[in-house]
Parts: C-alpha cells; structure tokens; sequence
C-alpha cells in the first residue's frame, strides 16, 4: 500500500513536470514572436461615411517596417462588452480602411463615449494586439457669408451628444487641390467660445467656371477625432481654356506642324540628297575619263 502511494506521488511528480515543461515551452515560443503594432485613426465626414484608417507595423532588427496582409478584427466597447462589426486585411503597405455608413451602427456609453478598435488574433510570427480608439461625436456645420463684397466661410463646431457648442478647438478651412490642400485659414485658427470661425476666402483662387471646393476641417482632436465637412462655392476666378488644337505648334498634330519646321527639313533632305546626287555624278565623270 505504501509503496502505491510512492508510486501516485511519483507519477504526479512526473506530470507537473511536464506541465512546468510545456508552459516554459510555450512561454518560450510566445517571447520569439515579433510584437505588431496596430495604428488607428477615426474619420467623421459629415453627411457622409465615417472610417477607421489603420496601419500595422513591427520592429524588425532595430528598424520599423510596414507589415502587410495582416487580418484585423473591428469591434466597438460598450459597457466592458464587444461587440463585432467586421473584419479587414491590410494591404501591400500595412494599410487598410474599415468604412461604415455613419455611426449607427454603434453605440455610445450612457455620456455618449464612442469606443472603437481593431485586434489580431495573433499568427507564428507576431503576438496577439489590439488597439482602440475613445472618441465623442462632433458636428461642422458650414456656410459662405458676403460682408462687404468679400466672401467668407463661415462654421460652427458642436457635440451631438452633449448638444453644446465646442470652443478652442483647432479647425482649418482649405481649398480642395488636386495633390494638396491650399489652406486659407491661419495656421493655429481656434474657435471661440461659441464654437465658431469666420474665414475671408481670397478671390484669386483659380477654379473650374469660379468654383472652389471650400473643406473645413479638424484634425486629429484629442477627443472628436478627424471631422471634415465641404461646400462648393463659385467665389474663385474662372480658369481661361486656351486651345491650340488648330494652332500650328510644336505639340499639336502632324497636320498642324509649324511651317519653318517643314521647310527646314526639307531643305536639309534636299541638300543631303543633291549632295549624293553631285557625287555620282562626278564619279560617273571620273569612270569615264
């Protein structure tokens, strides 16, 4: 009997090694795996779509590199509790966008606190993370005022939730282009304490029949986010088209080619052609001589 009980005592001696074994195993593996780094940013367009920019990105030998096709999982916290809303896979340069129609389809703590994030399950390369954004929702609402003879934009930043208007806050207002916006705005403009801005737009922005697409934004708030509302607004000066379709130019068609390049060519292909024409000639002289 006694010796039974050595043996059990062995046995379970044996096994909790085993299990101190496989956990030092596993914590091993675990410490080899790279640690992923998920980077997000909430962008609200007013009456429009609302996203979610993310990008992944390790440390790899002492150097920062984008880390692609990394499979990521959107919730939205509310009360402790998760709730699914999708799933996204990074692109070629650790990039990826998650788009919903508004913010609808989440909900708001009871102070009206909007939590947002994406995680990673975790794969033989990187460790499991995670990342979630707190924000509240904000509205811009903007308008083009005329004083003077003069056009501005004028908005007004408020919170949805608390229905009070926000003031010092950061704001741009700026002129859509085609690589980068032309801002019109200072550069540190801050809302008063009614929450407004007023803007003078200059009159020399050249646009498409005058029409200028005016964007007033904030930029990465600590708590709204990124919140961007438009308008469009003929306030700019006409751009001129100029056509030299039936120009004779350098850059127009063969049939519209400049009249000096012709007869410049053609009088070195007749010049080359009588040069060789005056040689057989006098070669033909030569041969019969």
């Amino acid at each position: 009997m006694k010796s039974n009980i050595i043996i059990h005592i062995k046995d379970f001696r044996i096994l909790g090694l085993i299990a101190a074994l496989f956990f030092v195993l596993q914590s091993t593996a675990q410490a080899e795996k790279e640690r992923l780094r998920i980077g997000a940013a909430y962008t609200k367009i007013m009456d429009g779509p609302v996203y979610l920019d993310l990008s992944t990105s390790a440390r790899i030998d002492r150097t920062n590199v984008d880390v692609p096709n990394i499979d990521l999982e959107i919730y939205y916290e509310v009360d402790g509790a998760e709730f699914i809303l999708g799933e996204v896979r990074t692109g070629p340069n650790g990039n990826a966008r998650f788009t919903m129609e508004n913010l609808a389809k989440i909900k708001p703590d009871s102070t009206g606190l909007y939590i947002l994030g994406a995680s990673f399950g975790g794969d033989d390369t990187f460790r499991r993370a995670s990342r979630s954004l707190e924000f509240r929702e904000a509205a811009i609402h903007a308008t083009l005022q005329k004083q003077d003879s003069l056009n501005y934009v004028s908005a007004t930043l408020s919170d949805v939730a608390l229905d009070s208007l926000i003031g010092d806050a950061l704001i741009n207002v700026q002129v859509k282009r085609m690589f980068k916006p032309l801002r019109i705005s200072e550069e540190l403009l801050m809302t008063d304490p009614n929450g407004s801005i007023l803007v003078q737009v200059p009159g020399d922005i050249p646009g498409k029949d005058g029409i200028l697409e005016i964007e007033v934004v904030i930029e990465e708030n600590d708590t709204y986010g990124i919140v961007k509302t438009s308008l469009e607004a003929k306030v700019g000066t006409p751009i001129a088209h100029i056509s030299t379709y039936d120009q004779r130019a350098l850059w127009a068609r063969s049939s519209r080619t400049p009249i000096f390049i012709l007869i410049f060519t053609g009088v070195l292909i007749f010049g080359a052609w009588g040069l060789i024409l005056y040689l057989f000639i006098n070669m033909y002289k030569i041969a019969k001589n």
